[in-house]
């Protein structure tokens, strides 16, 4: 069960977004009014798709995934989100809904911060403006890659861009100790488990990658790029 307590002042956090950096103490005081922090367990909803986005979050620590629920109860990973990534998401600005799930992978904690306040800081500081409008035009550079890869490229190389992925821009190293299961990965790169399941064994036969448990090394770098490249 999620777990509620106190924190600090934005102003004394030492564990606050570099974004944060940005404001000043009078808009951290806006931003720290109706703010509260939530601890959450493995497998927990954070966000849920279709419900009202009445706050802006900030992982603090530990580890999540977002995702589009579609029919059949299908999912698709869109992302996967570390500290200190700050989620609003396109309905802060729109109809006010949630647009994807946010489920907690590891335990973590996450800020919880009134869209309402946020808003009126955004407006106050503009390189702070800037800097939240960078990071969702960055989302929007990586959605259209992600659309591409998802569409015209068959499933090894979806596969591949998967660990290129995860080795570059999560775990920033090619061997790596993940909680991410063989279904994410499956929901990430848009095919069924067995699948990714089969590709990924064939890569661990051809000497590509090496899995052990949830350890998960990549051998051969640049034969996993060519096969991400042909897709």
């Amino acid at each position: 069960m999620k777990q509620q307590f106190e924190c600090k002042n934005c102003a004394e956090c030492s564990e606050k977004a570099p974004m944060f950096m940005l404001l000043k103490p009078e808009e951290l005081r806006i931003i720290n009014e109706d703010r509260y922090t939530v601890n959450f367990r493995p497998g927990e909803i954070i966000l849920k798709q279709g419900t009202t986005s009445s706050h802006v979050i900030s992982i603090v620590t530990g580890f999540a995934k977002i995702y589009i629920e579609s029919y059949n109860n299908r999912n698709l990973i869109l992302n996967f989100i570390k500290p200190w990534k700050i989620l609003g998401g396109p309905g802060i600005h729109t109809d006010n809904k949630h647009h994807y799930t946010v489920a907690a992978i590891e335990a973590s904690k996450v800020c919880f911060i009134d869209v309402q306040n946020f808003k009126k800081v955004l407006r106050m500081n503009c390189q702070f403006a800037e800097a939240f409008i960078s990071n969702l035009n960055q989302k929007s550079i990586y959605t259209y890659k992600r659309l591409v890869s998802l569409t015209q490229k068959q499933m090894p190389g979806r596969i591949a861009d998967g660990l290129l992925y995860l080795a570059n821009e999560v775990y920033h190293q090619t061997c790596f100790q993940t909680p991410i299961s063989r279904q994410d990965i499956a929901d990430f790169t848009a095919m069924s488990k067995d699948s990714a399941i089969r590709i990924l064994k064939d890569f661990e036969r051809d000497r590509i990658i090496s899995l052990k448990g949830k350890e998960v090394c990549i051998l051969d770098m640049d034969q996993l790029k060519e096969i991400s490249l042909k897709g």
